[in-house]
Order: C-alpha cells, then sequence, then structure tokens
C-alpha cells in the first residue's frame, strides 16, 4: 500500500452527493468510479494505492473550498487472507 494525503478540515458541512457515476472497462474485474460531493476540507489531497486487499486499485480525491471530486480504479474482487489469493 502507497499512500499519502493532506487535509486542512475547518468546515462544519453536511454531507451531499452532487454527481456519481461507475463504468466498467476492457480489463477483467476492474471499474472505474467518479463522484463529486462536499466535503469539510477547505483543502486537500489523498492518493491511495493497494494491492492483495478487497476492492485493491488506486483512489484519489482532491478537495477544495468544500467540494470534493474523488476518482476510483479498483479491482470488485475480495482478497482472501488464508489462502493469499482472489476470493472465489
Amino acid at each position: 500500500m502507497i499512500s499519502f494525503n493532506f487535509d486542512f478540515s475547518p468546515l462544519t458541512r453536511e454531507f451531499k452527493n452532487y454527481w456519481s457515476r461507475a463504468w466498467d472497462t476492457p480489463f477483467k474485474h476492474k471499474f472505474i468510479e467518479l463522484e463529486l460531493h462536499t466535503t469539510e476540507s477547505l483543502i486537500g489531497f489523498n492518493f491511495l494505492w493497494t494491492t492483495r486487499r478487497d476492492h485493491a486499485g488506486l483512489d484519489l480525491q482532491l478537495s477544495l473550498f468544500g467540494l470534493c471530486a474523488h476518482f476510483n480504479f479498483y479491482d470488485n474482487r475480495h482478497w482472501d487472507v488464508v489462502t493469499g489469493c482472489w476470493a472465489r
């Protein structure tokens, strides 16, 4: 897992999802999601890259003035820690 983020959150806002969309890709078990919603962040950035876990993939969030754009490219399978492979 690789993760880094920056967040300055002085705002208090009720969560509201303005837009959300998901697409399948030509890659087996891979999907893309885009979302625009409110956040408590005045400014923020989040990068997360995961492997060998449930819904592994790339997750990016950019927050500015209480709005967040969220991009997620992920595997829709679940990881089985006992067998060390994707669950069937």
